[in-house]
């Protein structure tokens, strides 16, 4: 039966690490979800929002969202900010042409003082700063063949990949995994009119348009990795930017040992996976071809 919170349809993921991690894996039966504040990537997840952008470009931008809201009122405004809903429902209903007049007037004044827009980003930008260590983010891949990801995730080739069954019977986290993606322009978020348009928003739906940015897209140059995300916050009982959670014996599909691990590393992960009821384990190796090759232990 399929899970009602399946949203693709990969039978598995694949995530690399280095052995030590491995080891603590397999021996706790957990996963590790980190906040972003923990990623060596520093292009990753940024730490600040609206990072070079000044509140004259913002509010000039805000000046011209709302303009644009008034003159062509949209026909939904469940998404709107209160305030701003108030008005654009009001406009929607009909106003005198003189009463259009002020509030385009009104939109001008706040483009040249930019309080309450200054007032808006700073509220957002703290409220990012404060939730940025809840969150937290599980990466995976789609393929344990990935050369640079060996020698960048799982400790220069020395490490391992685990392969993820994707099982709607246990109801698997990763069914809810969603693709990064690789846009070659920046996302609106990270622009002023961008921003014009979240600070229209309401609050909860702008942090949450913030951090499906955040989280799911990233720069072209790392398109090769082809990751997947799931996204969670953290529970009352953490103490540490991260969360670790249950990784059940029979969602662990494979584990692929890394074309230049320790042998004692090769012995432990080897007798730890006998753990795991369905998991096969792989060699892999690099051939003449300089291509990876994969064998299974055991025949």
């Amino acid at each position: 039966m399929r899970s009602p919170n399946r949203t693709h349809d990969r039978q598995s993921f694949f995530k690399y690490m280095s052995a030590a991690t491995a080891n603590i894996v397999l021996t706790s039966h957990t996963l590790r979800w980190s906040s972003p504040i923990l990623f060596n990537d520093p292009f990753d997840v940024p730490r600040e929002m609206s990072f070079g952008l000044t509140s004259v470009d913002i509010g000039q931008a805000l000046a011209r969202r709302m303009a644009g809201l008034i003159e062509h009122p949209p026909e939904n405004t469940a998404d709107l900010e209160p305030r701003l809903r108030l008005i654009i429902d009001t406009v929607r209903k009909g106003i005198p042409p003189e009463l259009k007049v002020e509030l385009f007037d009104g939109l001008k004044a706040t483009a040249t003082s930019h309080r309450p827009t200054g007032g808006s980003m700073d509220a957002l930008r703290a409220m990012w700063r404060t939730l940025l260590p809840d969150f937290r983010i599980l990466c995976l891949t789609e393929s344990p063949a990935h050369l640079a990801m060996w020698c960048h995730y799982a400790d220069r080739y020395r490490g391992v990949v685990l392969e993820l069954r994707c099982d709607d019977e246990l109801d698997s986290a990763w069914l809810a995994a969603k693709p990064v993606t690789y846009p070659l322009a920046k996302p609106a978020v990270y622009t002023a009119d961008g921003w014009a348009e979240l600070l229209t928003l309401r609050s909860e739906l702008a942090i949450r348009t913030m951090f499906d940015v955040a989280a799911f897209t990233k720069a072209p140059d790392w398109s090769y990795e082809n990751e997947w995300r799931i996204t969670s916050f953290k529970r009352p009982t953490d103490t540490g930017p991260f969360t670790d959670y249950k990784l059940h014996p029979k969602e662990l599909l494979a584990v692929y040992l890394g074309p230049m691990i320790a042998a004692t590393d090769r012995d432990a992960i080897v007798a730890l996976t006998a753990n795991y009821p369905d998991a096969r384990v792989w060699n892999v190796s690099i051939g003449m071809s300089r291509e990876l090759q994969f064998d299974t232990v055991g025949g």
